[in-house]
C-alpha cells in the first residue's frame, strides 16, 4: 500500500515526455509498473526497469554488482567493483537536464598527466590506463600536490634524503610528499583548483559527527586502566570491604586505578585516502576524530595523518600532530582522492614514527586493505612496463612492509573498512591485528581493546 501510494504521488508530480532514460522517465515508468498501468517509454526504459527487479534472495554484493552493471550499460558510468578500482578516481558522472551523461569534472588527479603540451591548462577527459613511468613532469606534479594538500613540511634536502632511503625496490621511480596542510602562498593552478575546492566542501560534510561516542570511548579507556591494589574512594568495588562503609563510615572500599602515564604510549592514526573510500569519507573522518579526541582526554599522545598517491607521488599529510590537542577537528579535513600505494605509505610512516623517542608506538590504520596504484612496479632498468601495483603483488608488498614495522617495534593494527572480498587481504597484511567494526557503536570497544592490549605489553 505504501509503494502504491508513493507511485501515485510520483505520477501526479511528473510530467509527460522527456528523454527515455531521464530521472523523471525512470520514476514514471517505475510508478506505472507498481500500479499495473500501461507503461510509457521505449524498449531501453523497459529493459532497465526489468533489470531493477532485484531478487530478495540477493546479498549486498549481488545487489552492488547488478547496480554497477545497469549504471554502466544504460548510463555509461564506469564500474567501481574491487577488480575495477582503478576507475574510481575519475568515474564521477551525473545526469544532465537533457537526460544525457557528462563528467561532473574531469578529475585533475588523473587528467594532470594528459594535458596538451604537458602544461596544467586545457584539461582533457582523463584516459583509463598508462604504462609510462613518471609520465608527469616533476615540477608540475610537485606544484599540483602542494596546491591540493599543502606545502612540504621537509626542506628539499630532507625530502631528497627521505626519497633516497624509502623509494627503493618496488617503489623505485615513486615520489613522496610530507605535509601538514599549510596552504601555499600562491593561488592554486587551474588543474588543482577544482580538487582543492572539493576538499574544502568535504570538510563541511565531515563535521556532521556523533560527539556522544567520544565520551563512551573515554569511559571505556578509563575503566580499563590497571588497578594497583590500594584502597580508594572510587574504582572497582571490593565486596569484602563493603561492611566498612556502614559500620565505620569508611568510603575507601574500592580498588584504586593507576593514573594515566602518557609517556608509555604514542598512537598514530593513518587514514587510507584513496578514491575507493569516496562513499564513506564522513564515516572515516568521524572515526578518526572520535579516536583522537578520546585519546587527547585520556592524555595519550596522538597524531592523525592520511595518505594517497597522485601520479606516482605518495602524499602523506599530517592532519593533527603530537602536542596539538586543539587541532583535533582538523580530522575533518580528510578527503579521498587518487590511488593508494600502501607499501610505500607504511614505509614512509615508519620513517616518520622512528623520529619519536617513545618506545611503545601503535599505528592504527583505517583502510580497506586493497593496494592499487597507477605507478607500476619496475622490472629491471627499463622505464616502461613492469608489474601492476595491485592484487596479490600489492598485498604481498604491503604485508612485507607491515612485517618490517613490527620488527622495528611499531605495531600496525588495521581497523578494516572494506568488504568481505578484501578481508583476506587485510589478514594477510596485518595478521590477527585486524579489527572489523560492524557499526559506529562498536568503535569505542574495539579501539579501547587495542590500546589496553598495547599498554599491557611487556
Amino acid at each position: 500500500a505504501l509503494r502504491q501510494e508513493y507511485a501515485r504521488a510520483l505520477l501526479a508530480e511528473s510530467g509527460e515526455g522527456g528523454p527515455p532514460l531521464s530521472p523523471e522517465a525512470v520514476r514514471r515508468g517505475w510508478a506505472q509498473r507498481v500500479l499495473g498501468l500501461p507503461q510509457d517509454g521505449d524498449a531501453s526504459l523497459r529493459a532497465l526497469l526489468d533489470g531493477l527487479a532485484f531478487s530478495p534472495d540477493w546479498d549486498e554484493q549481488a545487489v552492488t554488482r547488478r547496480t554497477e552493471e545497469l549504471l554502466y550499460q544504460y548510463f555509461h558510468r564506469a564500474r567501481r567493483s574491487v577488480t575495477d578500482r582503478q576507475w574510481a578516481a575519475f568515474a564521477g558522472r551525473s545526469l544532465t537536464k537533457g537526460g544525457g551523461i557528462r563528467f561532473v569534472k574531469p578529475n585533475a588527479l588523473r587528467a594532470l598527466s594528459h594535458t596538451e603540451g604537458g602544461g596544467t591548462g586545457g584539461v582533457q577527459a582523463p584516459r583509463i590506463l598508462s604504462f609510462l613511468q613518471g609520465r608527469t613532469p616533476e615540477p608540475i606534479l610537485r606544484r599540483y600536490v602542494e596546491d591540493c594538500f599543502g606545502v612540504s613540511m621537509l626542506t628539499p634536502s630532507e625530502l631528497a634524503e627521505a626519497e633516497r632511503l624509502l623509494c627503493t625496490g618496488p617503489h623505485r621511480n615513486c615520489r613522496l610528499h610530507f605535509t601538514r596542510g599549510t596552504p601555499p602562498d600562491h593561488p592554486p593552478s587551474p588543474a588543482a583548483a577544482w580538487d582543492a575546492e572539493h576538499f574544502r566542501q568535504q570538510r563541511a560534510k565531515n563535521q556532521m559527527t556523533l560527539h556522544q561516542l567520544t565520551q563512551k570511548l573515554q569511559n571505556v579507556l578509563l575503566l580499563r586502566q590497571d588497578e594497583d591494589g590500594a584502597a580508594a574512594r572510587s574504582g572497582r568495588l571490593r565486596p569484602e570491604l563493603t561492611w566498612r562503609a556502614a559500620a565505620l563510615d569508611d568510603e575507601q572500599v574500592f580498588l584504586r586505578r593507576q593514573p594515566d602515564q602518557p609517556d608509555e604510549l604514542s598512537v598514530d592514526i593513518l587514514l587510507d585516502a584513496s578514491a575507493s573510500q569516496n562513499l564513506q569519507q564522513e564515516k572515516l573522518a568521524t572515526q578518526a576524530y572520535l579516536i583522537a579526541e578520546s585519546l587527547t582526554r585520556c592524555h595519550i599522545p596522538v597524531r592523525v595523518s592520511f595518505f594517497c598517491s597522485v601520479s606516482g607521488c605518495t602524499v602523506l599529510r599530517i592532519l593533527r600532530d603530537f602536542g596539538h590537542p586543539e587541532e583535533n577537528d582538523a580530522c575533518f579535513d580528510y578527503t579521498a582522492a587518487g590511488w593508494n600505494r600502501d607499501g610505500l605509505a607504511l614505509r614512509a610512516m615508519g620513517w616518520l614514527m622512528r623520529r619519536s623517542t617513545v618506545e611503545n608506538r601503535l599505528l592504527l590504520l583505517l583502510s580497506d586493505a586493497s593496494p592499487n596504484d597507477d605507478q607500476r612496479i619496475p622490472m629491471g632498468a627499463l622505464p616502461l612496463g613492469g608489474y601492476s601495483y595491485s592484487g596479490k603483488r600489492g598485498v604481498e608488498d604491503t604485508a612485507g612492509e607491515a612485517a618490517v614495522l613490527r620488527r622495528q617495534g611499531i605495531r600496525p593494527v588495521c581497523i578494516f573498512t572494506g568488504s568481505d572480498q578484501e578481508l583476506d587481504s587485510a589478514r594477510r597484511i596485518y595478521g590477527a591485528a585486524v579489527e572489523r567494526i560492524p557499526t559506529a557503536g562498536w568503535l569505542a570497544d574495539a579501539v579501547s581493546r587495542l590500546l589496553c592490549a598495547q599498554l599491557t605489553r611487556t
